[in-house]
């Protein structure tokens, strides 16, 4: 009985010690690119208007706390495809990473890959996001994590957004 009692313990312990991040790799955006995902995830998808193109834009996404980490992809249309105007596109999802915020984007906008760091402005709602955006030949990629200073460290952001890479 006393083994019993001290197992169930020791179990009870263990599920209380669970990490809240669990990190896994996953292929996504059509096998284009490879994160590494707190938790879970799973894949929605809806049609996006952007710079005046309709595209179909999937999103592989898991949250933790209040904090989402995602990774959201558009196959490029097929007059775009490994032409410079295709980099309209990714111009377009960075505003739009600032407007969702309420924030003013820089004069310069980030290149390809960059870190792109959006905080709300003061008296506004508490959330910033950590992103990265690439066009590449065929596809529209964006890695973001976003949440509030309390529901996302800085170093969980980085870790998801910097785990996120290209394949060749």
């Amino acid at each position: 009985m006393l083994k019993k009692l001290l197992l169930m313990g020791v179990i009870g312990l263990l599920a209380a010690c669970s990490p809240r991040y669990d990190w896994r790799e996953l292929d996504v955006a059509d096998g284009q690119l490879r994160a590494a995902f707190p938790a879970r995830a799973q894949t929605d998808s809806r049609d996006l208007a952007l710079a005046g193109r309709e595209l179909h834009f999937s999103l592989t996404s898991a949250q933790v706390e209040g904090a989402v980490f995602a990774v959201g992809y558009a196959p490029l249309p097929e007059d775009l495809r490994g032409k410079p105007a295709a980099r309209e596109l990714g111009e377009a999802l960075r505003r739009s990473l600032y407007a969702n915020f309420g924030a003013e984007p820089p004069a310069g906008m980030p290149e390809d890959g960059a870190e792109i760091e959006v905080h709300a402005p003061p008296g506004q709602r508490d959330a910033w996001l950590l992103a990265r955006i690439w066009v590449t030949s065929s596809m529209l990629v964006e890695v973001v994590a976003t949440g509030s200073r309390r529901s996302l460290s800085p170093e969980h952001a980085r870790e998801f957004v910097r785990s996120a890479r290209l394949r060749p």
